[in-house]
């Protein structure tokens, strides 16, 4: 995948989600063959396992441009070592998981050393600035080393336009990052082809002003790209689709068909002509 990326002209953002599954803010768990490792194991494995991992696309000449250490990472990740909500957010625990996240930084930055990536960390509420801000503050309390951050932003759960542009550019501002929309997605439709319910189903799932039709994602998609473009000082990076190629195909559901960038029948939307700038 990373030479046809690279054959395309394209860009590769690799993300770990440090997990035998997805990784997400409901959950975090650890791979099995690192579930009884002492913490010092723990760390050093996280930091062979990305060293390793970036180094074999190096390699092959087909070095990542930005490494993300940890999917959605506002309660931390490798759960329960590195856990920071709840009962878990206390100073030792964000000690640790700055320790693990180091790991991870050194090792991506070690596996390239002749292209090093951009270090992404992946905050997932993206319109919710005094959660980001509080995240991003314990981080930077320990000095953590880092280049780029990464956000979500689903109306679904996140919030408004509005907040998101607030928070691109306060997060931005405040760490002195480039920042960017790693996550996002909006319905071209509420209907279904298959028979797995959607995630984005009903009226509830939208974004006021912006209908369930293939223009009202479009102009959706539109909006989040001019969010990120318009943050102060050149500091915007980019936005990333989260699956555009989930479609229903024979034999295999998808929750997703209906918030992809390619209709039901595979044919691509006008939602594609955002990253374009059209």
């Amino acid at each position: 995948m990373a030479r046809r990326i690279e054959d395309a002209g394209m860009v590769l953002l690799l993300d770990f989600h440090y997990s035998d599954t997805w990784a997400d803010p409901q959950r975090q768990i650890k791979p099995a063959a690192w579930d009884d490792l002492p913490f010092g194991v723990l760390a050093d494995s996280v930091y062979a396992y990305t060293r390793a991992s970036v180094k074999a696309l190096a390699d092959q000449g087909t070095p990542p441009e930005i490494v993300q250490i940890g999917n959605e990472i506002r309660p931390g990740l490798l759960w329960p070592e590195g856990r920071v909500d709840g009962e878990y957010d206390t100073p030792a625990q964000w000690d640790r998981l700055v320790m693990l996240l180091e790991a991870g930084i050194r090792g991506a930055r070690d596996g390239s050393p002749g292209a090093p990536p951009g270090v992404m960390l992946h905050f997932d509420n993206g319109a919710k600035n005094e959660q980001a801000g509080r995240f991003f503050d314990e981080l930077a309390a320990r000095e953590l080393d880092f280049d780029l951050i990464g956000l979500s932003f689903y109306p679904k759960w996140h919030g408004t336009l509005d907040e998101l542009r607030f928070n691109l550019a306060e997060l931005s501002r405040r760490f002195d990052k480039r920042v960017y929309v790693v996550e996002t997605s909006y319905p071209w439709t509420l209907e279904w082809k298959d028979e797995a319910p959607n995630i984005m189903g009903t009226t509830e799932d939208l974004h006021d002003g912006f209908e369930p039709t293939v223009e009202g994602q479009a102009r959706f998609l539109r909006e989040v790209r001019r969010a990120v473009q318009d943050v102060p000082d050149g500091r915007g990076g980019g936005v990333f689709y989260w699956a555009p190629e989930w479609i229903a195909v024979e034999g295999v559901d998808s929750h997703w068909e209906n918030a992809a960038l390619f209709d039901f029948d595979g044919r691509a939307l006008p939602g594609l002509d955002a990253f374009a700038g059209r």
